[in-house]
């Protein structure tokens, strides 16, 4: 267990000794753990929904920032509690510049810490497992191949055009090129400007 190693190493806060490691740890090894499961309560679709804006997304993007003036940021946000908690009422709020920043940074994982861990079959020691499966499945032993998302392909896309979308919107001319890249904290971020052809 891991924590049991942490202690034995010295490197558990024990609070000057007064956390009694050992009860606490023979306590857990004596519980029967369950998993419990229940399904989605308005289906698996609200359920994607919700985890999708905590685990593919950052804390806030851009376009809710409304204002930053005088050590003040401005901000939209939906309230999701009692009345509105499932629909969500979107409404504004203004914090201190620091206040606005300690709130972003506490959404920042520590470092070693990820946000999806693959369990089971998925998991990164499982491969022979996995494709044991596949095989006992009639399943081709050779995993799907995901393909390359292309920036430019999938805005054209999107856009449904069949223009560069990096063109700029003012004179048509000007190409948006990338600046300069921001990361690993929250993953990449990436600048761009418009430059004249």
């Amino acid at each position: 267990m891991g924590v049991q190693k942490l202690w034995q190493a010295g490197r558990l806060n024990t609070c000057d000794g007064n956390l009694d490691v050992t009860g606490m740890l023979r306590k857990a090894e004596a519980t029967k753990w369950e998993v419990f499961i229940q399904a989605p309560l308005y289906g698996p679709e609200k359920l994607i929904e919700y985890l999708g804006r905590y685990v593919f997304r950052i804390a806030i993007s851009n376009h809710r920032i409304l204002g930053v003036k005088q050590g003040q940021v401005t901000f939209q946000y939906y309230d999701y509690r009692e009345e509105h908690r499932f629909k969500g009422q979107q409404k504004q709020m203004t914090l201190p510049a620091v206040k606005f920043i300690g709130r972003f940074l506490a959404h920042v994982l520590p470092s070693r810490f990820v946000r999806i861990r693959h369990f089971g079959l998925h998991h990164g020691t499982c491969r022979k497992k996995l494709l044991q499966a596949r095989r006992l499945l009639g399943l081709p032993m050779q995993l799907p191949v995901i393909l390359q998302l292309k920036l430019i392909e999938w805005l054209k896309q999107i856009l449904q055009t069949e223009t560069d979308p990096r063109l700029c919107p003012k004179c048509g001319q000007g190409i948006l090129k990338l600046g300069r890249k921001f990361g690993p904290v929250l993953g990449v971020f990436e600048k761009w400007s418009f430059s004249s052809p």
